[in-house]
């Protein structure tokens, strides 16, 4: 009992948890940010320099690129992007022919990204690390809120709070407040001297900068293709030239100037809202810690800020898919108890020996945990489904012993000696069969082929489990079974006292 609970009340905090456990895919994504006001070309400089850093690293086998999205369009893999962000996807050579791993690769692009102008913000991670595709990063704190301009400065609170936390990587947030708008204000009072109003000035402005589809192009066989009708570009390529765009009067054509002025200020690049609440997210990934860790060290820092009312501060991410996984292998793991209970209930006819049997499992889950810690490996989903896997291989040692004690004791062998008994003679098959478990699983426990990463965890605790609650069983079954034949025996004694 005590090295149970020892174990469970130190162990599982240095493993730490993932939702799954990390692994080298040999794809790696680098996401980086340049400044809004950056033209496309400039970005494409940037983005050459971040290629030619890529390159410089042996086993790149391919470099796929994209810079921002086409606006108002479904884009497979950058929708919602702006113009000034960019996104690689680049390929190695699988793990078994590289001497560096893919995060001690990711760390030193780190290191370089941090001193190439005009990298803004970055994030570097191994596909697959978010193993769910709805997910935007490992961590993922989303503040929400009426206004945007206090919801900015809660990012940067949460920015600066962050700051220097142990593991946490590639932190940025969504958007800033950089995004250069020219607003063109018509003067109603103008307007109406002119005899247009500002509907009609900014119908002609939108003409004039987007085009207007005066015809199509037919083709055989093809689509049509729409003929826009705009001003030239060298017309209308700075923000300063709108003034000089012509629109409709009473006394024809007049410079936009005449009546209309063009203020700039800055906005958000884009808008983001959940539940009609305005958003922005501050995301970051995890690095030596594992998720669990960094987002319990991250809420207890961010929950020193004191948002006004209306507005909400949520660590989200990777660390609220674990808490519903977490919550869904939890039932898994009661209902196979309750099943395997029954089933052992109606096998034994005994309310009692089912206990005696299921003894056994938390020592085998204690001896997991150490497992895990062994082979550095965090808790997650396939750590769980092999404590699945462990609760009801572990109970066959439990069973074998007892089923041995109960017929020795009908055949009218004495307690003690029916237990000594009943670990000779089942040593042997016990051990057999642990034996050839855990050689099978050494495959899966050792990662000898590439995406066993993945299932590794499952491995590590259900033969680590049956190696330690195996030799355990061996001394606390038969000790569950007699304290628990002697308590019934003494309740019978007093029982019948009681009675006569």
């Amino acid at each position: 009992g005590a090295f149970f609970v020892l174990t469970m009340k130190n162990v599982p905090p240095l493993n730490g948890g993932e939702l799954m456990p990390l692994m080298d895919t040999g794809i790696a994504l680098i996401e980086f940010d340049t400044p809004t006001s950056y033209k496309t070309s400039e970005v494409e400089k940037v983005l050459s320099r971040v290629e030619n850093m890529v390159y410089e690293q042996p086993y790149i086998e391919m470099v796929s690129s994209v810079i921002g999205s086409e606006p108002g369009q479904i884009s497979f893999g950058g929708g919602g992007a702006t113009a000034q962000s960019a996104k690689m996807t680049i390929h190695m050579v699988d793990r078994k022919h590289r001497k560096e791993t893919i995060w001690q690769i990711e760390d030193k692009w780190r290191a370089t990204l941090r001193s190439i102008p005009g990298v803004r913000s970055f994030r570097v991670s191994e596909y697959g690390a978010t193993p769910l595709s709805t997910t935007k990063a490992p961590l993922d704190i989303i503040i929400s809120g009426p206004d945007s301009v206090v919801v900015s400065n809660l990012a940067d609170k949460c920015l600066e709070a962050l700051k220097g936390l142990p593991g946490l990587v590639d932190v940025r947030r969504s958007w800033y407040f950089d995004k250069a708008e020219n607003d063109v204000v018509v003067d109603p009072a103008l307007a109406r001297l002119y005899g247009t109003s500002p509907a009609q000035v900014a119908t002609q402005l939108k003409t004039a900068v987007k085009g207007i589809g005066a015809t199509a192009m037919r083709l055989k066989g093809f689509l049509d293709i729409p003929i826009l009708v705009q001003y030239a570009g060298k017309d209308i390529h700075e923000p300063q030239q709108i003034k000089d765009i012509y629109v409709s009067s009473n006394f024809g054509q007049i410079p936009l100037r005449s009546l209309a002025s063009v203020k700039t200020s800055l906005d958000q690049p884009f808008i983001t809202r959940e539940k009609l609440q305005n958003t922005i997210d501050v995301t970051g990934g995890n690095r030596i810690y594992t998720i669990a860790q960094v987002a319990k060290m991250a809420k207890k820092r961010v929950s020193k800020i004191k948002p006004p009312e209306g507005y909400t501060i949520q660590v989200s991410g990777t660390a609220a898919d674990m808490k519903t996984g977490k919550q869904e292998m939890g039932k898994a793991l009661m209902i196979g108890l309750v099943l395997l209970y029954m089933l052992l209930l109606a096998m034994f006819k005994s309310f009692r020996h089912p206990v005696t049997i299921m003894a056994a499992i938390p020592l085998a889950i204690a001896g997991a945990m150490w497992g895990l810690l062994l082979f550095d490996k965090p808790m997650c989903k396939p750590a769980t489904m092999g404590l699945i896997l462990l609760g009801g291989t572990i109970v066959n040692n439990s069973i074998l012993l007892l089923d041995f004690i109960l017929n020795a004791r009908k055949r009218g062998i004495e307690k003690n000696e029916a237990i000594v008994q009943s670990v000779q003679l089942r040593i042997r098959p016990i051990l057999m069969t642990t034996v050839s478990t855990i050689v099978g699983l050494t495959p899966l426990i050792f990662e000898m082929a590439v995406g066993l990463e993945r299932m590794s965890p499952l491995g590590i605790v259900a033969a680590s489990g049956l190696l330690v609650g195996t030799f355990l069983t061996m001394i606390v079954i038969p000790v569950v079974y007699s304290s628990m034949d002697s308590i019934s025996n003494g309740i019978g004694r007093t029982w019948r006292l009681l009675w006569v």
